[in-house]
């Protein structure tokens, strides 16, 4: 059999069952844990498919949660709801996703290190595996609902790996199977679709290629055409993005205008983050771990902090380190554990104008940093054979280390309160850890103490670039929510400072005024002034027809909130600003239409099933929009 294609051993096969096994049981108090941060904005409309099955369709292509959708995570996420599954049901098979690419970690890295024919090769495989398997960082990935995408992303771009090198496998035998080729590319594409960060599998496939297979067939002879490819695939790729951010360079920069640092300071920071990540993973900090690092300090310059410019240089070195290593086969394959750690970095902590630090970025490149061990082990066993075990009992004993934490771990994740406390003892700086431990509060009843943590959080945004700095009608508005919840309401002149500070731009996010809304829907806070509160919003938007007020979201936003108190004379002027900042939305336009039909706006009415039949004759609603828009019809009829 060629050494491209190991044999199926039995120790390593019982030893993966066993580390999955133990990796199952860690993980499974985990099911029970708190529904997140995106979990609810981005799948908590999902409730309804059980009920509309025929609106399934819709949910899977009309994500807009990246610039492709993410129609393959988002299918996973209604199979689950058609069959009656809840949020317990999609951590549980998160965890079942991890084990599997658990496997699919196990199984590239044995491939990988097969043509090397060093003993033990395949053992040392799947305890790295395991490495990964059980690391605590991967906890935050995989008890985190909507991080799925993320899982699934991993998942193709692994497979694609996988069946990249049966193809490589197949070259020079004399019968090239094409199909796997064509199994890898339909893998990346199933990757990309599931989340757009997949694309970083094509600048791994080429540095695999170069780095560790060396465009050599089973019989050790160059392949004069893969390598031209390859190198030219890497210099096409290098100079676009050079192209791309040359020319869109001024367009980039204005996307960060939202954030509360610059293109430069994030460029700045994120080789700080990435050298944290590297110690996360290898040698966790426990307290740290979690899902809120708003705290993380932005580097101003090259000298604030102080490990900004050693950070940068320790990457300068370590790339120019990964140059020498050219002329040497080994160290080529040394070098492609720390490539493929960041290609895997290449499109979340790069220029694009996301958040600074979240620990989900780690899942696919940290099959690098598993794959760094690895390759040490076996450029040692080649030179000394004696060291085979040795190095596999120590790799075990860090296993047991790792499974301990990542134990601890989930048993955090498994509550709410736990969590919230974790993250505030770890990130006391953390404005959304602060929150987070303000909500829990007011669902255990103490109003003060909620109110005491929110306006921390308050504070702290505007101390910490990396939070954001909070509006201050949005700190208003949370300490609004967390009363209600609390079922001890504000008082007017509580609630009559929102718009005091700022009354040209009351509120600033969405995201709170949803959670106000849904505690109005449920009337979880029967005994607050709720048409006070709404006199005050109409003194504040509705005085003047003054977009400048809010935007398109926010004006919606509250058209939702009046009509949950029936006020559908507000709703109807909040939709009306909504529709003058985003003519033509759908939603917009049927929320207009119940608004316009409560009041008897016959002649509205009219204006707006015209304009709902002209985009439903476009084939521009969906299933759900186009049942909402018969009802309307049947009532014309």
């Amino acid at each position: 059999m060629s050494a491209w294609l190991p044999r199926v051993q039995a120790l390593p096969v019982l030893l993966l069952l066993l580390l999955l096994g133990t990796a199952a049981w860690l993980y499974y108090p985990g099911v029970q844990g708190p529904v997140l941060l995106d979990d609810i904005s981005s799948l908590g409309g999902l409730s309804d498919v059980a009920q509309a099955p025929e609106q399934a369709l819709d949910y899977v292509l009309g994500d807009n949660s990246g610039p492709l959708g993410r129609g393959v995570s988002m299918a996973t996420f209604v199979v689950e709801r058609l069959l009656g599954g809840d949020f317990a049901t999609s951590k549980l098979v998160n965890i079942c996703l991890h084990l599997l690419i658990g496997v699919v970690v196990a199984w590239l890295l044995v491939l990988l290190l097969a043509p090397l024919e060093c003993p033990g090769s395949a053992t040392m495989a799947v305890l790295c595996a395991g490495l990964w398997l059980l690391a605590p960082l991967q906890v935050s990935t995989v008890l985190y609902v909507v991080q799925r995408m993320a899982q699934l992303a991993a998942l193709f771009s692994l497979l694609s790996l996988v069946a990249y090198i049966y193809w490589r496998r197949s070259l020079g035998s004399g019968r090239s199977r094409y199909r796997y080729l064509l199994l890898s590319v339909a893998a990346f594409t199933c990757g990309v679709f599931s989340k757009e960060n997949a694309l970083v599998t094509l600048p791994i496939v080429l540095l695999l290629e170069a780095c560790w297979l060396q465009f050599r067939d089973q019989g050790g002879r160059v392949i004069g055409w893969l390598r031209k490819v390859t190198y030219g695939g890497l210099g096409i790729g290098v100079a676009a993005v050079a192209v791309l951010l040359a020319i869109r360079w001024d367009s980039l920069t204005a996307r960060y205008h939202f954030r509360d640092f610059t293109l430069l300071e994030r460029i700045l920071t994120e080789p700080r983050i990435l050298w944290d990540y590297l110690a996360q993973f290898y040698w966790p900090d426990i307290a740290r771990l979690g899902i809120f690092h708003d705290d993380f300090p932005v580097s101003t310059s090259l000298w604030q902090p102080a490990t900004t410019l050693p950070a940068i240089l320790a990457w300068v070195v370590l790339l120019l380190a990964v140059a020498l290593s050219w002329r040497w086969s080994a160290l080529r394959r040394l070098s492609f554990c720390a490539l493929f750690f960041l290609a895997g970095h290449s499109l979340e902590s790069t220029v694009w104008p996301l958040e600074l630090y979240f620990e989900h970025r780690n899942y696919l490149p940290s099959v690098g940093l598993v794959l760094l061990p690895l390759t040490l082990y076996a450029l040692l066993v080649k030179r000394w054979r004696e060291l085979a075990r040795p190095l596999q009992a120590w790799m075990a004993a860090l296993l047991l280390l790792y499974a301990a934490a990542t134990s601890s771990q989930v048993q955090i994740w498994s509550s709410a309160h736990l969590l919230a406390l974790q993250q505030v003892n770890g990130h006391p700086d953390s404005a959304r850890a602060n929150k987070q431990l303000a909500t829990q509060l007011a669902y255990a009843g103490a109003r003060d103490a909620a109110l005491k943590y929110s306006q921390a959080a308050y504070e702290l945004s505007s101390r910490r670039a990396a939070a954001g700095e909070e509006h201050y009608g949005d700190y208003i508005l949370r300490n609004l929510a967390l009363a209600c919840i609390a079922r001890q309401p504000l008082a007017a002149e509580e609630y009559r400072e929102l718009g005091r500070r700022d009354p040209r731009r009351p509120l600033g996010v969405v995201a709170t005024m949803s959670v106000v809304i849904k505690l109005r829907e449920n009337d979880v806070c029967a005994d607050f002034d709720w048409e006070g509160f709404l006199d005050h919003l109409n003194a504040l938007y509705l005085q003047r027809f003054d977009t400048r007020l809010a935007s398109a979201n926010m004006f919606t936003a509250l058209a939702i909130l009046a009509n949950a108190n029936y006020r559908w004379e507000d709703a109807f002027e909040y939709t009306a600003r909504s529709l003058q900042l985003s003519p033509g939305r759908t939603r917009e336009l049927l929320m207009q239409l119940h608004f316009a039909t409560a009041l008897r706006r016959d002649a509205e009415v009219k204006n707006l099933i015209a304009q709902l039949q002209a985009k439903r004759d476009a084939g521009k609603l969906s299933r759900g929009e186009r049942d909402t828009l018969a009802l309307y019809l049947e009532g014309e009829d």
